[in-house]
């Protein structure tokens, strides 16, 4: 099947793949809530998310280093979230609404790249940027609000956090495929 002038034919092996990744990103993302709440304990909303954050937007740079096709990393992150959905976990379903989201956001890097690049670089920017949405939501959904000063703290450390974790995706891709 084409997309956009990309071919989207998943194998066996690619729909394997994406299973497995939904279901270790999912329960790394039910865990996430523990880390996060510690997190927010020792160095308040900043500390959280940069310790946190990353956590649950690994779904989607693991799965798209690991397959290398268009949508992989939106639907590692989606599926991820749905497991950790199904769990369940303090978000319900609001967990469902952060995968779609984050996914896209992660989505739109690989595209940006033509869907040529899966490198550890990528991995890093399609981590980093699932914190806009992230934040966008903490806002929208749990009314997460602080003055503009902090709430740009919280975006930075969100997105740092997704870098570091997307980096280390990729580098576990790697360790597992050699």
């Amino acid at each position: 099947m084409k997309m956009g002038g990309f071919d989207v034919r998943y194998t066996a092996i690619d729909l394997a793949y994406l299973g497995v990744v939904a279901a270790v990103s999912g329960v790394i993302f039910a865990l996430t809530w523990e880390v996060y709440y510690i997190g927010e304990l020792i160095g308040g909303p900043i500390g959280a998310r940069i310790l946190s954050y990353g956590l649950w937007f690994i779904g989607a740079p693991l799965a798209a280093t690991l397959i290398k096709k268009p949508l992989s990393a939106f639907l590692g992150e989606t599926l991820g979230a749905l497991v950790e959905t199904i769990i369940p976990t303090y978000g319900g379903f609001t967990n469902l609404i952060y995968g779609v989201s984050q996914g896209l956001f992660s989505e739109l890097v690989y595209l940006l790249f033509r869907y040529r690049r899966f490198d550890s670089l990528t991995a890093t920017l399609a981590g980093a940027v699932a914190g806009i949405p992230a934040v966008y939501l903490d806002a929208l959904l749990f009314e997460e609000i602080y003055p503009l000063e902090v709430m740009f703290l919280i975006l930075i450390g969100a997105m740092i956090s997704g870098g570091i974790y997307g980096f280390l995706s990729s580098l576990a891709v790697k360790a597992v495929k050699h």
